[in-house]
């Protein structure tokens, strides 16, 4: 896994170097600082709603092809709070869901199913880093299957709903901001819990694990350290890209295996309502599957920019 840990390292690098130029920081005392605050809203709201769906027909085509459809729904909200006194309140909600089919298979399938709620909540130290408490929660809305054959037949099997599992992490650090181009949270102490239903733990063969969960049991839960953030560059005019990242070192267990997360979203704004994105998402987690995961999708869609 180091080769593809050194490479999102890298990735992020270069996305910093290729960042909007921030004017230096200025040395400000803690008056001029509450000025800046006063002047600014209490309650800052924005997000990006998308729509994506690509179909393609064949019928009697000698040069061959497949029949397939795909649609791909997406929000991406954000409600950040500032008070007169340095209290920061930053929330994020993201929910995707896409299905896709092809011509001959039984069932749609899923294309994405995701539901992410990010909170953190800090407390001013100077222009640009807070004490902060966070927040993350990770789960699906719909259930998840494993298709295979039988006499000749397609067939499915539950694995997964929602809240099954349930992912959530907790910790306490500080937290690093630079308006809406960029922020950073390091939580040396951090918790993590991965739930499931005791339906899918209770006839588990002896030793073995759904989503990291022991037979019988419905939980695990660890202790370690994170590091993530969101660090948003202009690679041309009308392409933006957004990284978000998030690594988890566990203390308790297996201290050498570090768990990453990264979702770049790379978007062409073609007007103000035609936009298309490319989202490519890997990660790695010892407890959910001991493999790399990747997920890449493409799309030409509708968008409304709040």
């Amino acid at each position: 896994m180091r080769p593809f840990f050194y490479f999102i390292i890298a990735s992020l690098f270069f996305n910093i170097l290729n960042s909007q130029k921030i004017q230096p920081k200025e040395i400000v005392n803690k008056d001029s600082l509450n000025t800046v605050i006063e002047e600014k809203n209490k309650f800052k709201f924005f997000g990006l709603t998308q729509f994506t769906f690509n179909q393609a027909y064949f019928e009697n085509w000698v040069s061959g092809g497949e029949s397939s459809m795909s649609g791909l729904f997406s929000i991406d909200y954000n409600i950040n709070y500032l008070d007169k006194k340095g209290w920061v309140w930053d929330n994020n909600l993201l929910l995707s869901i896409g299905t896709t089919y092809l011509s001959g298979n039984a069932f749609f399938k899923k294309a994405d199913d995701r539901i992410e709620i990010n909170s953190v909540l800090s407390k001013k130290v100077n222009t640009y880093w807070n004490y902060s408490a966070y927040f993350n929660f990770k789960t699906q809305l719909l259930p998840g299957y494993r298709y295979f054959k039988k006499e000749g037949e397609d067939q499915k099997e539950k694995m997964s709903r929602i809240l099954s599992p349930a992912i959530i992490q907790l910790g306490l650090g500080w937290y690093y901001k630079e308006g809406d181009l960029a922020w950073f949270n390091i939580a040396p102490l951090a918790a993590r819990g991965i739930f499931v239903s005791k339906d899918y733990t209770q006839n588990l063969s002896p030793g073995q694990k759904y989503f990291g969960v022991d037979r019988g049991k419905n939980s695990i839960v660890s202790v370690g350290a994170s590091f993530s953030g969101l660090i948003k560059s202009h690679l041309m005019e009308n392409i933006t890209m957004d990284n978000k990242f998030n690594i988890y070192i566990n203390y308790l267990n297996k201290i050498e295996n570090i768990d990453f997360e990264w979702n770049a979203n790379i978007r062409l704004k073609v007007n103000d309502k035609i936009s298309s994105n490319l989202i490519v998402h890997i990660q790695y987690d010892d407890d959910l599957i001991k493999r790399l995961q990747i997920r890449e999708l493409f799309g030409l869609g509708l968008s409304i920019d709040i």
